[in-house]
């Protein structure tokens, strides 16, 4: 009698295991009781929870990753952006040194010549006149490194409200 008492008991347990949902199962639960705690393990609620927390911690490192990622492209575009601008400013300052060079050295050579005094001196005037890279180019550049700046601060802002440290 004791027998199908206890084996009734027994069933009517694993039965309320299979009624317990993972929601209902919270393993920091004190006042859960022993019938409920081992509902939740026999009927896979624990289970289920464990599950849940590593495919959440699977999916936050996914996305920790795009962040590093994203990072590295913005950094990477960054000193691109500042190597263009050095190498422009190269380039020109190149351009002017020989182009100076030149006009100096056709100018001992033809101080005789009139009309080529007259181009020459034309020549000093427009590279005087010339304001470097064009301005344009610099700003562009300027635009594109501040966009590249405040990018960074929105995925920084992001990463940090979603509780990542950058």
């Amino acid at each position: 009698m004791k027998i199908r008492l206890l084996a009734a008991a027994g069933g009517l347990a694993l039965l309320a295991g299979c009624a317990t949902t993972p929601e209902a199962c919270d393993p920091y639960n004190r006042d859960a009781s022993l019938v409920a705690k081992l509902s939740c393990d026999a009927g896979g609620g624990y289970r289920a929870r464990i599950d849940a927390g590593e495919q959440q911690v699977e999916l936050d490192q996914e996305e920790n990753a795009l962040f590093r990622e994203i990072h590295r492209q913005i950094s990477e575009q960054q000193r691109a952006t500042r190597s263009e601008l050095r190498i422009t400013n190269q380039q020109h300052h190149e351009l002017e040194r020989n182009v100076q060079a030149l006009v100096t050295r056709l100018q001992r050579r033809s101080q005789d010549h009139l009309g080529l005094q007259h181009q020459l001196n034309d020549l000093e005037r427009q590279m005087a006149a010339d304001p470097g890279p064009s301005a344009s180019e610099a700003e562009a550049l300027s635009e594109r490194h501040a966009h590249l700046e405040a990018l960074q601060q929105q995925v920084d802002r992001l990463q940090q409200s979603l509780g990542y440290t950058p």
